[in-house]
């Protein structure tokens, strides 16, 4: 075989300049990981911060899942200075990536706004910026009540707007209102609080909150005994249409009073749905010794038609 001359050279410089582009424009093109929304943990936190209690648990946690922790000092705020010991659980939290909303009972929407207005100064006058949000219990969503809890949505927003609104109302129906109505007056809504047991006949025919998305809804579930069964239940509140979640062994009177024994397991199934969902890509390497191989073939059959000439 002859030595290549300067226009074999020109023509394989051109290959391999459209080899190299080629395979860029391939790798630009390729799909990226990709996942669904983030599922989080809203947990009921209505334990004092002492040591071992678990608000050092929900630190740990909120580095590894989004994690939004409900405050609750007595069923609303206690009167009086704020608790050192609640301002370092909170600041201990939101360092660790996590946020708190404040409790507040509503009793069916029969607290006077007046009422709820002054609970929700006390919380900020204690607490500051610590806290995030409020979470609106006893909630009931009717006609009725429409107004009562569009007010409080408006001025919880007018404090600053980037507040965030849990409503409780602890099921899913309608009352006759609206989708459009119902999610007025939140930016997210609890719509299963109840027993495993319960559980496993929710949603009960009611599915239209299924075309929302995720991110505005909860399910709340406790006396799930075993990681068996807590595993179960998330991922079926997650299948329904819940991108807030938690799940408990605890039981009534209170079951949010500890967090579940298997906590670390709740908390490792979490993060396990939210890791990434990476699709079939070729690898650098592949792509590489493609355009390597395309290089020598090209070199081959450029000398094989130079020798026959």
């Amino acid at each position: 075989m002859r030595p290549l001359g300067n226009n074999m050279s020109v023509r394989i410089s051109r290959s391999l300049y459209f080899l190299l582009i080629s395979s860029i424009a391939v790798m630009t093109q390729l799909p990226i990981p990709c996942k669904a929304d983030d599922i989080q943990l809203l947990v009921p936190a209505y334990f004092y911060p002492t040591s071992g209690n678990g608000w050092a648990e929900l630190a740990s946690a909120a580095a590894e899942v989004p994690l939004t922790a409900i405050f609750n000092p007595n069923s609303g705020p206690l009167p009086g200075p704020p608790d050192l010991n609640y301002v370092n659980a909170m600041t201990n939290l939101e360092n660790a990536g996590g946020s708190v909303v404040a409790y507040i009972y509503t009793s069916n929407g029969s607290t006077p706004v007046a009422t709820v207005e002054g609970e929700i100064g006390t919380y900020l006058a204690q607490y500051g910026s610590l806290i995030d949000g409020f979470y609106l219990d006893g909630m009931l969503i009717n006609a009725t009540t429409l107004g009562y809890y569009q007010a409080l949505d408006s001025y919880i927003l007018s404090l600053p707007a980037s507040y965030q609104v849990i409503g409780n109302p602890g099921q899913p129906s309608l009352n006759g209102l609206l989708p459009t109505d119902y999610l007025s007056i939140a930016n997210i809504f609890n719509i299963f609080e109840g027993s495993g047991t319960n559980f496993s006949t929710y949603p009960n025919g009611q599915n239209w909150y299924q075309s929302y998305p995720s991110s505005r809804f909860s399910n709340t579930i406790f006396d799930v005994p075993g990681s068996s069964s807590m595993l179960n239940d998330l991922n079926t509140a997650v299948a329904l249409g819940a991108g807030y979640v938690y799940i408990t062994d605890q039981t009534l009177p209170n079951p949010y009073g500890a967090l579940p024994s298997y906590w670390d397991q709740e908390v490792s199934a979490v993060a396990a749905l939210n890791a990434p969902a990476s699709v079939p890509e070729p690898s650098a390497v592949f792509l590489l010794g493609t355009v390597l191989a395309g290089i020598v073939f090209q070199m081959r059959r450029e000398g094989w038609a130079r020798t026959r000439r």
